[in-house]
């Protein structure tokens, strides 16, 4: 399978293979290379006769292979892009298809939100390219953040790129459209500072899941309180669902670095990443025991804030759950 960089690589260099099979859990990379075969291959001019773009839902197999087997008009090649592919019905078409596709025309088969089988793709591999979009680790997060605002011309550090990550999570979709409305407002160059994250993005400086994750952690009760107040005035862009997986997630790093057999520099990024030098001595206070009872507080009150056995208002819950991870 071919990865991301040399893919766009060799579609930018205008080499090109009469069929994609694009397939993963991750949407962020099948919309951006659909997105330059259906806007970037052909002349706006000649798209109304050669190019094609279909939705699994409404089509099945056999209308896609029509559409591939005609022959582009005053153009090249002809582009057909079939999206929602996994609703197609009778896929096994367009795998005997690739075997033998229509020179002259690009098939682009976008399979979001599913890793197909070997066996499923082998049939695209002869005479096209299988790419598979695999989302990013949360410990590698905050890296892609940093390495995509370079592509916009923005800079900057470790506690901003962290508090992104933090906030939005893996939606790399939503940060990367975040970047594309930041490049509307800022100079060329500018830099990405937690006022700047506040001011456009929306996500407070101050009371955010970063903070409150940083408060828990250095065991600082008049902080973690503040920001659960704003949290329960606020619970439409802070609802507790959210912010219990995300504390969920921040505990599960302080354990799994206790329980990691290494624990120099290399394998401490590897479980926090960039922000490794403020997590490890936060791990540190916390025992094996107590990380243990945390984990389970926070699965009871996901269940908790999922409606089984609570008639608390999830304000209440948030204020009751903060306090007994603090106690």
């Amino acid at each position: 399978m071919i990865k991301y960089e040399d893919l766009t690589k060799q579609l930018k260099a205008g080499q090109f293979k009469p069929v994609y099979l694009l397939h993963g859990e991750e949407p962020f990379y099948i919309d951006r290379i659909s997105s330059f075969f259906e806007n970037h291959l052909l002349d706006e001019a000649d798209r109304d006769f050669n190019q094609a773009v279909l939705y699994g839902k409404d089509v099945d197999a056999a209308d896609v292979i029509a559409n591939a087997k005609q022959f582009p008009f005053g153009a090249p090649y002809r582009v057909v892009i079939l999206k929602e592919a996994k609703d197609v019905s009778h896929f096994e078409l367009l795998q005997a298809y690739a075997k033998e596709p229509t020179q002259s025309t690009i098939l682009v088969i976008c399979y979001k939100y599913k890793k197909l089988t070997p066996a499923q793709c082998k049939p695209f591999e002869q005479h096209g390219e299988v790419f598979y979009s695999e989302g990013e680790k949360d410990w590698n997060l905050d890296k892609w953040i940093m390495k995509h605002a370079g592509r916009f011309h923005f800079t900057l550090d470790d506690t901003t790129a962290a508090l992104l990550a933090e906030h939005i999570g893996n939606d790399l979709s939503r940060i990367y459209n975040e970047f594309e409305k930041l490049r509307l407002i800022l100079p060329n160059g500018g830099v990405l500072t937690p006022d700047v994250i506040e001011k456009h993005i929306g996500i407070s400086k101050e009371y955010n899941i970063f903070e409150l994750q940083d408060a828990l952690g250095n065991r600082n009760e008049q902080k973690a309180y503040k920001i659960t107040l704003n949290f329960a005035q606020h619970l439409k862009e802070n609802p507790n669902v959210k912010t219990i997986l995300m504390l969920f997630r921040f505990y599960n790093n302080l354990l799994r670095y206790h329980l990691s057999p290494d624990k120099g520099s290399d394998a401490s990024k590897k479980i926090f990443g960039k922000m490794a030098f403020r997590m490890v001595p936060m791990a540190q206070k916390h025992s094996v025991a107590q990380l243990t009872r945390i984990i389970s507080l926070l699965r009871e009150y996901d269940m908790k804030s999922k409606g089984l056995d609570n008639n608390c208002e999830e304000g209440e819950l948030l204020k009751e759950l903060i306090y007994k991870i603090l106690h």
